[in-house]
């Protein structure tokens, strides 16, 4: 089966060429937590501006300091190495006195601050992100871009996951899909990842095809939606005025399916989606087999706390994104962006 990458856009205006990432300043990203430390606890939570550097190094390096094994430091996410990005580490210290964050020398790290926890910072315990990207070399006026942007910040765009998900030219999905399909063996600490890109690829063909009909941020009968905060939804079967007024105000979303096994059967959706991907097929029936379970996911996002400036000429926007949501996907809709950086590490 051929795998297309190209997914269409929702806005038909159009889009500007530019740069990203020309610097890493161009791309700034802070990370929102759902609670802040409380002063005491086994636990140090240190916040750090990283400038150039990934995550998981910058969590090798965190260990080295503390004299901890690199399991012994935890953090939320994953961030853009090609950027300047705020981050909390959360560093396991029981009954252990804290060494001197003062002493962090780090190359492009900057101590922001710390505290003592209760808990442990774990992966996914992210409320979302605070992005400010400029693009350079645009080739748009800036007051037209600013007009599409107000656009894209009133209806949303397509909740997309962005090609970091995928790896590097898809390839985590094709040996996905030859695992799944029996054709190749997959690592263990592969195996997951596997079954993240490959889900995410089925959702965006999913939303793909609400995108081409022009129902990605609106209701449809057999809909499962979900409230703008959380996971939390339910089942529409036939939207009523209520249901399509919170939709139109951004109160609700309609979703798609993460495929597999699903605890309950709605029949009208379930019969959509199998059509809608029935090339995949047997990828479905292995996902299902796995006991792989059924997720869902908004087909639409908005962005929040935006902003758009001008710095010598380049815009610059600003926005918030909840966790999972991509900020090459709300580019996506403006930008037919180059990214200046060869590595594809991003994950928002």
């Amino acid at each position: 089966m051929s795998l297309i990458f190209d997914w269409p856009r929702s806005h038909s205006f159009e889009t500007a060429t530019g740069v990203i990432k020309e610097q890493n300043d161009d791309f700034v990203v802070i990370e929102k937590l759902p609670e802040t430390p409380s002063g005491e606890g086994e636990h140090l939570w240190v916040t750090l501006e990283k400038n150039g550097q990934n995550t998981a190094w910058v969590a090798r390096q965190l260990a080295n300091w503390a004299g901890l094994k690199p399991r012994d430091v935890s953090y939320a996410g994953l961030k853009d190495r090609h950027a300047v990005t705020q981050q909390t580490f959360s560093v396991h210290l029981p009954g252990k006195v804290t060494p001197s964050p003062h002493l962090i020398h780090i190359d492009g790290v900057k101590l922001i601050s710390y505290a003592r926890h209760n808990r442990k910072l774990k992966t996914g315990q992210l409320i979302g992100n605070q992005f400010r990207i400029r693009v350079r070399h645009s080739n748009i006026a800036p007051d037209v871009l600013q007009t599409n942007w107000s656009q894209v910040c009133a209806m949303g765009v397509p909740n997309y996951f962005g090609p970091q998900r995928f790896g590097h030219h898809g390839q985590n999905v094709q040996q996905g899909m030859d695992w799944l399909l029996g054709k190749t063996k997959a690592p263990r600490h592969h195996q997951s990842i596997y079954l993240s890109a490959v889900r995410s690829y089925l959702f965006n063909h999913l939303l793909a095809a609400r995108v081409q009909q022009g129902t990605w941020n609106q209701l449809m009968p057999a809909d499962f939606v979900q409230f703008s905060e959380g996971k939390t939804g339910f089942y529409c079967e036939q939207p009523d005025d209520n249901d399509l007024r919170r939709c139109l105000a951004g109160q609700l979303s309609p979703c798609a399916s993460l495929p597999g096994e699903s605890k309950e059967s709605f029949s009208d959706l379930d019969q959509r989606e199998d059509t809608l991907l029935s090339e995949f097929s047997p990828i479905l029936t292995a996902l299902r087999e796995k006991r792989v379970m059924r997720h869902f996911r908004k087909l639409r996002v908005i962005p929040e706390q935006t902003s758009f400036d001008i710095i010598d000429g380049d815009p610059v926007f600003s926005f918030f994104l909840p966790a999972g949501s991509y900020a090459t996907s709300v580019l996506k809709e403006l930008v037919a962006v180059q990214d200046n950086q060869e590595a594809k590490d991003w994950h928002e």
